[in-house]
């Protein structure tokens, strides 16, 4: 499957996104984020356009000379916010003096990136070309050669766009795909069981079932309700592991104060802060489960939380 995309950045000016879609284009890859610090300022109005239009959407990092994992987590935690359909590429355009340690280790730490470059790189990278968005300007490649992608116009021009763009062919490579392995379900799976007492068979494949509580969890922590097990949903089920202290005083711990509230019924108020309202239906449950009543969550009370018969 080949899908005709275009590629957009915070200084495209799209006009008129019907005339996009039905000018043949079912794929956009969207600026996130640049170095450490930058977010593209129009995503969120970029992300809802193309979604309003269920267009294929994907996100893409503009890569500087800084940690590769620092980039890497400004990038992630940018993104973990929206759906998508595109795999997330890292675009590496340093052509002098490429650093290949730093385009390894960025690729490394998920499997899913796609890396956008250029030929002097991208062949000299030991990544392999079904996780390559080659940029091949001037060109009118009739598929994608191998790669996930190819970039063959740089200035094109496209019915509801002031203004060039860039314009892209996809293979299906491309398309954001969950290759958990049977281990890893099978760990999610006792960790839902545990927090959610959701009863889930241990089985290893991602049903409808794990899914759906995949997504109750994610709704609770207050994340994008995708299905996906992300790095934000361990940071989350992380956080309620460590079983912090957590209180009105306490330093702030955003998915384990989510947890107490969601098992003490605190409803939806101040979600992911630890108020006086929390501290009193912790209270309250609390005295429920013959615990001491003080609105603080230590080690007894996070016992009973995490406890299958509470």
């Amino acid at each position: 499957m080949i899908m005709k995309g275009i590629d957009i950045y915070s200084e495209t000016v799209i006009t008129d996104w019907t005339s996009v879609k039905n000018s043949g284009y079912e794929a956009v890859m969207i600026k996130a984020t640049e170095g450490i610090n930058y977010v593209n300022p129009l995503i969120n109005k970029q992300y809802k356009n193309a979604k309003n239009l269920k267009l294929k959407i994907g996100f893409y990092h503009f890569a500087r000379k800084n940690n590769p994992l620092e980039e890497y987590t400004h990038f992630i935690d940018i993104i973990n916010n929206y759906t998508q359909e595109l795999r997330p590429a890292l675009d590496y355009e340093i052509g002098n003096n490429p650093d290949f340690n730093f385009i390894n280790q960025f690729m490394s730490i998920n499997s899913n990136l796609i890396l956008y470059t250029t030929h002097n790189i991208g062949d000299n990278s030991g990544i392999a070309a079904s996780r390559i968005w080659m940029a091949e300007p001037n060109t009118n490649p009739k598929d994608t050669k191998n790669y996930a992608g190819i970039q063959y116009n740089w200035n094109g021009n496209v019915s509801g766009i002031q203004g060039n763009v860039d314009m892209d062919l996809f293979s299906d490579s491309f398309l954001l795909k969950d290759n958990t392995p049977v281990s890893t379900i099978k760990v999610i799976q006792q960790e839902l069981n545990l927090v959610l007492k959701s009863n889930l068979l241990i089985d290893g494949i991602k049903g409808n079932l794990t899914i759906k509580a995949i997504n109750k969890f994610k709704s609770i922590m207050g994340l994008v309700q995708d299905g996906i097990w992300d790095n934000k949903s361990i940071q989350a089920i992380t956080e309620i592991y460590l079983q912090p202290l957590d209180c009105i005083k306490a330093p702030h711990h955003e998915f384990a104060t989510r947890y107490i509230q969601f098992r003490v019924g605190r409803g939806k108020d101040n979600l992911g802060i630890f108020s006086t309202g929390t501290a009193k239906c912790l209270s309250i449950w609390q005295s429920k489960y013959s615990l001491s009543a003080d609105g603080k969550c230590g080690p007894l009370t996070w016992d009973k939380l995490l406890n299958k018969n509470c």
